[in-house]
């Protein structure tokens, strides 16, 4: 008796479930909208868009409220209604496609429904778990694919049962097909009713498999017929549409002509688009212009033609190889065709048993060159979309040249007698340049929180490949400034951006990539989410990808009413507003991850879909170790916080990572004095006595042990300390090819090499003869100009060298010298005089005008009347990355020119420049040197006539100029409308793409 009150009270909680579920739902479907039901599946990477990818806007669809979100569905209502043609749809009649029997409705059926269904049955479920299709409205129309897709006519009373039992768990229907979306449509058009001889065979058999029991049924056979059938009627729908562009006509285009290959990212499988005026190119495109006379050959259902027709996508910007005139923006010159004439291109693509995919999206108009964050951003409609599984990156968006705002200087008003230039070679061409340089080795980060900064850089060290990039931390002014534009592979932010969130959003959409953790860069990109309140430095646990229930500090959403808003967001907060003469964008929004108390999101991608910038915004604190403030509980949410930072950084944002499986400790290796045998003998005697019957030398950071013959290291190489050998010869490196290339008496004579050392000019200092130096195949902490981290990755040519002068005039000249031997070493070759590498003042070695590959620094102490001055070079031979190298150069070279130069060794450019660098100092040293100096600089410099602005640090407005040489000191001329000024080469930094000059931060 007891179970009789039990279940009459579950019935009744049932009912007014159902009918609290059903106030709402119609709550939500009045007007433009439309309601969606989705499983969410266990593996993110699958997780359903916001509309199905078979509507025909689910590009203009927008979220508006989120209903329900749990770890398996999720219920939401967007903005417009979704729309889907069934044109190409087969028909229900007949009980296609799983045998649902004709059922008079008992109401009036006003609501349109989707189904879309795994193709895979559940074989856990028993059939009395099963739904049929029948009982929830009227099948209409149907599709087959990866997934079955069917159209139902129903009603409120339907729509209300379906939704809560989807919610309750799993929701199967007949053949014990699991359903993954419910949606409401409005549909338009007629199914195709499979009655036309290719097409009725098939039909047919689907319709006797149908009719057997269910112990000889095969689902996987009728799966099959069901896709054929499908497949069919898609290009029935095909051949129909060409025959309307044809004006009704029956007579169509041969498809046999211009065939070409694309991938199926290139082209839709069911769909044709039609030909528009702006698609057609040049006879020279291979394309043909046929008169509608010629016939397709009839299409049988067994041998179903993989051929589409399809028009060239309308952003030829996007694709590899567009035409330059399509790249810069400029139309190219259209050909006139006659009315009967159509250009038709056959494109063979392999079709994939899939349902189109339609990016949805979100439109965002940038007022360029504002300062305000609200009137930077003027058009927004979003979109929430999950993760898709992401490739890396490479951005084909063409080159374009950016306004210049940026970059101060200290300049000097004089006028002084310059040296000018007596011999020219041709300028490398100019050209502008690209949005962001995808392969610089710059990444930036900054916050206003100490802690944060410098826990962010300790993170970003620890996942990306230290051999491709440097991690910088730069100020608020610095980042405000804008001198980063263009030149950061990627721009980390934590905490507040202030104003420098609108150079940030145009770093974005100029194609770059950005990292905001818990930031409320956030607001500035995704206005929709200004109308949640923040709850800071919540532990909660969160899910990404394979990573489960990961507990990290985070910054919650929540979504609880605020004074201005009565829910999170609404459609007005959607209404477009509009700038004339400035581009729309679109950015692709998608949720990555949520945490698992509120269900809001934790981690959401921005990818901008006109240049292919991608942003990631994390609300979890992925700069800090978790260990921090969950003590040893925190260390398995540590690993996987690096592991989550190392699938964003590489998989997502496109940058190169460290491998997983190889994140040992550097090895150090031990080192090897080379040269000639007595003179080594004589410097180590001078630089260290024996103690202990032992030549330990301890200097600033590192502690060197000259080993003699079968002398055993008093421990092993490190960071600190270097055990190098007198007798042995290294294995990396061939002092026979050294040796045999170097034609100098002092410079280079003298050199200690090892495989890996923290850094050559750390011995360098210490090495008190002319002519010294030391050499690695790596650094570990090599140093760059003011400061910076210089990266020497296996394969670039590093050398520290000491040279003694006596204070003169062209003391300061010495830098430049040291980059002109550099290009010089590698131009003097016979046959090599031609390849476009040339000097960036004051002390670059670039590739044409776009591509660093080298560099100087010199730094100088004087005793009594010598000037010892420490030179470090580092010059790309044979490492392609982190930009290009030297031999990259020459194969190009001999691909364009037909040549057959043979690479250069990183030995023979080594003994060359140790050879240059001496020769030019000998000439700076001789009379009249300067002359004769600037002659051979001249030749090789980029800067000769360039116009240029130079602005001062106290913020006035920039001094527009021509560059006209360097006076005798190494100091920019500028000539100006009021007088010629002088600019220091320490200090600043010119941006030689810009055309400007400015103060290092």
């Amino acid at each position: 008796m007891l179970f009789t009150p039990i279940y009459i009270a579950m019935t009744f909680i049932k009912t007014w479930r159902i009918r609290s579920f059903r106030a709402r739902l119609l709550e939500f479907l009045n007007g433009n909208t439309s309601v969606a039901f989705c499983k969410v599946p266990e593996n993110a990477a699958e997780t359903p868009t916001l509309s199905s990818k078979l509507c025909t806007n689910p590009k203009n669809a927008y979220l508006c409220d989120l209903l329900d979100y749990t770890n398996a569905s999720r219920i939401c209502s967007m903005k417009p209604t979704q729309c889907i043609e069934i044109n190409d749809w087969v028909s229900c009649a007949g009980g296609l496609p799983l045998g649902s029997e004709d059922v008079t409705p008992a109401s009036e059926l006003d609501l349109e429904l989707l189904f879309e269904c795994e193709m895979d049955p559940h074989e856990d479920s028993s059939y009395h778990d099963i739904i049929r299709l029948e009982t929830m409205g009227k099948p209409i129309a149907w599709k087959a694919g990866s997934h079955l897709a069917i159209v139902l006519k129903t009603n409120m009373e339907n729509l209300s049962m379906v939704g809560f039992h989807f919610v309750g768990g799993e929701f199967i229907i007949d053949h014990k097909l699991p359903v993954v979306r419910i949606q409401t449509v409005q549909i338009s058009g007629e199914p195709n009713k499979a009655t036309d001889l290719s097409m009725r065979g098939l039909r047919s058999e689907i319709q006797h498999s149908l009719k057997q029991s269910r112990e000889e049924f095969q689902w996987p056979i009728h799966a099959a017929l069901l896709r054929k059938l499908s497949k069919v009627v898609d290009i029935k729908s095909d051949r129909r549409s060409i025959v309307e562009m044809n004006g009704g006509s029956d007579k169509v285009y041969d498809t046999t002509v211009g065939r070409r290959n694309v991938t199926l990212t290139d082209v839709s499988t069911i769909t044709t688009k039609s030909l528009s005026d702006e698609d057609i190119k040049e006879p020279e495109t291979s394309k043909t212009l046929l008169k509608p006379e010629v016939k397709v050959p009839e299409i049988s259902p067994d041998t179903i033609s993989e051929k589409l027709i399809e028009k060239p996508h309308k952003s030829p910007e996007k694709k590899l190889g567009a035409s330059p005139e399509k790249i810069l923006g400029k139309s190219p010159e259209k050909k006139n065709l006659a009315p009967e004439e159509v250009v038709v291109e056959n494109v063979t693509v392999e079709i994939q048993h899939n349902i189109t995919p339609k990016k949805s999206s979100l439109k965002l108009d940038l007022k360029k060159g504002t300062s305000q964050l609200s009137s930077s951003l003027l058009n927004i409609s979003s979109q929430i979309k999950s993760i898709t599984t992401h490739k890396r990156v490479i951005s084909t968006t063409a080159p374009k040249r950016p306004q210049s705002q940026m970059e101060t200087t200290t300049y000097i008003r004089e006028e002084t007698p310059k040296c000018s230039p007596s011999q020219m070679t041709p300028k490398s061409t100019k050209s502008s340049r690209p949005l962001v340089n995808t392969k610089s080795p710059n990444v930036l980060i900054y916050s206003d929180s100490i802690v944060a900064r410098d826990n962010l850089e300790a993170s970003l060290k620890k996942v990306l490949d230290c051999d491709r990039y440097t991690v910088y931390s730069v100020s608020r002014e610095a980042l405000c400034g804008g001198a980063w534009r263009g030149r950061a592979a990627l721009v980390a932010v934590a905490g507040c951006a202030g104003r420098a969130a609108p150079l940030l959003l145009a770093h974005l959409l100029d194609g770059g990539r950005l990292l905001a953790l818990c930031s409320d860069l956030l607001h500035t990109v995704l206005p929709h989410y200004k109308t949640a309140e923040i709850r800071e430095n919540e532990v909660v646990q969160f899910s990404y990808d394979k990573w489960k229930s990961v507990k990290m500090k985070h910054h919650i959403f929540c979504y609880q009413a605020s004074p201005a808003k009565k829910q999170f967001s609404t459609e007005s907060d959607r209404q477009p507003s509009k700038y004339t003469g400035h581009p729309g964008h679109e950015l692709d929004i998608q949720v990555l991850a949520s945490e698992e108390t509120w269900r809001t999101p934790s981690l959401l991608q921005a990818t901008d879909l006109t240049n292919s910038g991608v942003a990631i915004f994390s609300q979890i604190h992925l700069e800090a170790d978790p260990s921090d403030y969950l003590g040893e509980e925190g260390i398995k949410s540590n690993e996987a916080r690096l592991e989550i930072l190392h699938k964003i950084l590489g998989d997502i944002l496109g940058l190169h990572v460290k491998d997983t499986r190889d994140l040992a400790q550097v090895e150090y290796t031990k080192g090897y004095f080379l040269g000639n045998h007595v003179q080594k003998m004589s410097l180590v005697e001078s630089w260290c006595p024996v103690v202990d019957g032992k030549r330990i030398q301890k200097l600033d950071d590192l502690t060197i042990q000259w080993c003699m013959r079968d002398e055993t290291p008093i421990q092993p190489p490190s960071e600190t300390f270097l055990p190098v050998h007198m007798y042995e010869c290294p294995e990396n490196f061939s002092t026979v090819e050294y040796f045999d290339n170097l034609t100098s008496r002092h410079v280079g004579r003298a050199l200690l090499y090892a495989d890996v050392v923290s850094s050559t000019a750390a011995w360098a200092r210490a090495a008190r003869a002319h002519g010294a130096g030391a050499l690695a195949r790596r650094q570990t902490r090599a140093r760059g100009r003011a400061g910076n981290r210089w990266i020497t990755p296996p394969g670039q040519a590093a050398v520290s060298l000491q040279v003694y002068r006596q204070v003169s005039d062209t003391l300061p000249l010495t830098q430049h010298g040291a980059a002109l031997a550099a290009v010089r070493a590698l131009r003097t070759l016979a046959g090599y005089e031609l390849l476009d590498i040339r000097i960036k003042w004051p002390n670059d070695i670039y590739y044409g005008r776009d591509v660093k590959i080298g560099g100087t620094i010199t730094t100088a102490n004087c005793i009594g009347e010598d000037v010892i001055i420490e030179i470090g070079t580092g010059v790309n031979i044979s490492n392609s990355v982190p930009t290009t190298c030297v031999n990259d150069i020459i194969s190009e070279y001999n691909k364009t020119n037909g040549t057959t130069l043979a690479p250069i060794s990183i030995e023979k450019f080594l003994a060359r420049y140790c050879s240059q660098l001496e020769t030019v100092l000998d000439t700076l040293d001789q009379e009249n040197g300067t002359e004769a100096f600037f002659e051979m600089y001249y030749q090789y410099w980029l800067h000769d006539g360039e116009e240029i602005k130079v602005k001062s640090s106290d913020g006035s407005s920039p001094v527009e100029g021509t560059i006209s040489g360097l006076d005798s000191a190494g100091w920019l001329l500028v000539k100006t409308s009021t007088g010629e000024i002088r600019v220091a080469p320490d200090g600043n930094t010119f941006d030689i793409m810009s055309g400007l000059i400015a103060p290092k931060f």
